[in-house]
């Protein structure tokens, strides 16, 4: 279900709201191929570790806060564009949050709407525990793609780089 995915942009976006004020103005959305194994890869590890979001989200340890779900949001024909959603609410199997980003092509959305959407729509999750990082895993795989002077910027933010 890889589509292809803007999350340079949205990350970035969203990494200015949790760290130092950083000069975007350069930064471009990245487009990766469906096909790109890593990209796969670090959204099935983002999957399968959903469950450590959910176990935070609902009892927040010392230092843990700012909750965030990517979620892939569909428009066009078998298209998806992935956004960064924040004031995440769940009651049993409806989630819901508040899209974070500007669409670039699923223009059926709008940055600040309030978007429903499955588990299964869920393709990354983020939190700071401790002024850093923990998962954003899709990010991980965009790093080798930007500048390494920018990519060791963000490797930095991570709890784990």
């Amino acid at each position: 279900m890889l589509k292809r995915l803007m999350i340079a942009l949205m990350a970035l976006i969203w990494v200015t709201a949790i760290a130092a004020p950083v000069a975007f103005s350069k930064d471009k959305v990245i487009r990766v191929p469906d096909n790109d194994t890593e990209m796969a890869a670090a959204i099935a590890k983002a999957r399968s570790t959903l469950p450590e979001f959910w176990r935070e989200m609902e009892a927040p340890g010392l230092g843990v806060e700012s909750f965030s779900l990517k979620v892939a949001i569909p428009y066009g024909t078998n298209r998806h564009e992935h956004f960064w959603l924040t004031d995440i609410e769940r009651r049993g199997d409806r989630i819901s949050g508040i899209i974070s980003n500007d669409p670039n092509d699923a223009t059926h959305v709008v940055k600040g709407e309030r978007y429903e959407f499955t588990e299964a729509d869920i393709s990354d999750w983020l939190i700071r525990r401790n002024g850093k990082m923990v998962g954003n895993e899709t990010m991980r795989p965009l790093l080798k793609r930007m500048p390494e002077e920018q990519a060791e910027h963000y490797r930095a933010m991570y709890e784990t780089p």
